[in-house]
């Protein structure tokens, strides 16, 4: 790893309309970066139970792969999100992170660091699906999306899903995905599945590069969620990579190698829309 850090750190918070309150936030920029200097943003999002400083521990993984030229220069941005009453979903009559993802934040950020140039999305569990939803909700508007563990389940209805495979947290997302009554049309809305479906022909025609990566090993059965949602993408003629990675777990030895890979996938896609 080379040490010298060629990248800044920035930590900020914003009152954020679209969730009702203060948001925390971290920003990674060149360290050199100009005032007038157009780049592209990186949405960085991170898993449950978790914040922000996901940003400070991928850090090095941005750094080294701008250094060895396998990641353009960007501004990097994650925002801390919650898990209970968040999940990266836009609640009826209460606080919309999904918004806060997709809109509210990219124009706060574009204030200080844009216009950008592109944009782009990865997110690990929780924020592996958060990332999906959002870009497949609106695939022309971004470069690039990312999913490492991405927090999806097999099956497209409340119903379909096995109990193994909604866990703890898991099964909150599940619940929450339903609006907690096991609402299909809902559920469905919030699916990665239902979005992919209803925007297949948008997501081929915006020619959107796609990475679902996940342990073969996954200790929260991931890998299920994950291989359905590569068999729906070819059912649907949807171009994606997909990687089943043989005795990687959700977290562990191969993390810091899978997120540097898709770290380095996004790098490919912004560079090719430079």
């Amino acid at each position: 790893m080379i040490e010298d850090i060629h990248m800044r750190i920035v930590k900020e918070h914003f009152a954020a309309a679209s969730v009702g309150q203060e948001v925390e936030f971290q920003v990674l920029v060149p360290a050199d970066r100009q005032e007038e200097e157009r780049l592209p943003l990186v949405l960085h999002l991170h898993g449950a139970m978790s914040s922000s400083k996901s940003l400070e521990l991928a850090r090095p993984f941005y750094d080294d792969l701008l250094q060895r030229g396998e990641f353009p220069r960007a501004v990097i941005a994650c925002p801390s999100t919650p898990t209970a009453g968040g999940f990266y979903l836009d609640w009826p009559g209460g606080a919309a992170w999904e918004t806060l993802i997709s809109d509210e934040f990219p124009e706060h950020l574009a204030k200080t660091y844009g216009p950008f140039t592109a944009t782009a999305l990865i997110g690990a569990s929780m924020g592996g699906f958060g990332g999906l939803n959002v870009a497949f909700g609106a695939p022309e508007r971004f470069a690039a999306v990312a999913a490492i563990s991405p927090a999806v389940f097999p099956g497209e209805t409340p119903h379909d899903v096995p109990e193994k495979n909604i866990p703890s947290v898991l099964g909150e997302l599940h619940r929450a995905m339903g609006r907690g009554t096991g609402d299909a049309a809902a559920y469905t809305r919030n699916s990665v599945y239902g979005r992919a479906r209803a925007n297949a022909e948008r997501i081929r025609r915006a020619a959107l590069p796609i990475l679902v990566d996940c342990g073969a090993a996954d200790e929260y059965f991931l890998y299920d969620g994950a291989a359905y949602l590569h068999d729906v993408l070819k059912e649907l003629a949807i171009p994606h990579e997909f990687r089943l990675v043989e005795g990687a777990g959700h977290v562990g030895p191969a993390a810091e190698t899978r997120t540097r890979d898709a770290i380095r996938f996004l790098g490919g896609a912004l560079s090719r829309r430079a």
